[in-house]
């Protein structure tokens, strides 16, 4: 395989819910000053308020498109947590010790959207949606320049 080809894309994983202890740790990880690069390159934290108001706070797999970050919802009939992206709502992205406001939504496969935001996951990680998975996109405002 040459540099430049893409990695090769999987399916054969089945996605599994971490013990509660397990994401604390790997967010306190991430919320570091000295140790947060460990895992930024691959993980980001999501926070959103559910609906009846309690903050959310989760790690996930993250892929870059533009101005977009993308999350794939693995086996996402056996997940709740991306049901409250059903409708478009507000989500931070946080990473490098640094967090954006976005839009976040679940993006369904006849959306403009959802083939680049795939496509971008799929390079990123070497995994495909399949058919029982969901796209959510944080769609963030451009960064400041200056």
């Amino acid at each position: 395989m040459a540099d430049t080809d893409p990695p090769p894309v999987r399916r054969d994983r089945h996605a599994h819910r971490p013990p509660a202890v397990v994401n604390r740790a790997i967010l306190a990880v991430l919320r570091s000053r000295r140790l947060h690069g460990l895992l930024d390159g691959q993980l980001c934290e999501l926070r959103y308020r559910a609906g009846e108001g309690r903050p959310v706070s989760l790690p996930v797999l993250y892929a870059v498109t533009d101005d977009r970050y993308v999350v794939l919802v693995g086996d996402a009939s056996d997940k709740r947590w991306w049901r409250h992206f059903r409708r478009p709502d507000a989500v931070q992205v946080c990473r490098g010790g640094h967090c954006r406001t976005g839009l976040g939504r679940i993006v369904p496969p006849d959306d403009p959207v959802f083939g680049p935001a795939s496509d971008a996951y799929a390079r990123r990680h070497g995994v495909q949606v399949g058919p029982d998975d969901r796209l959510l996109v944080v769609q963030l405002p451009p960064e400041p320049s200056g």
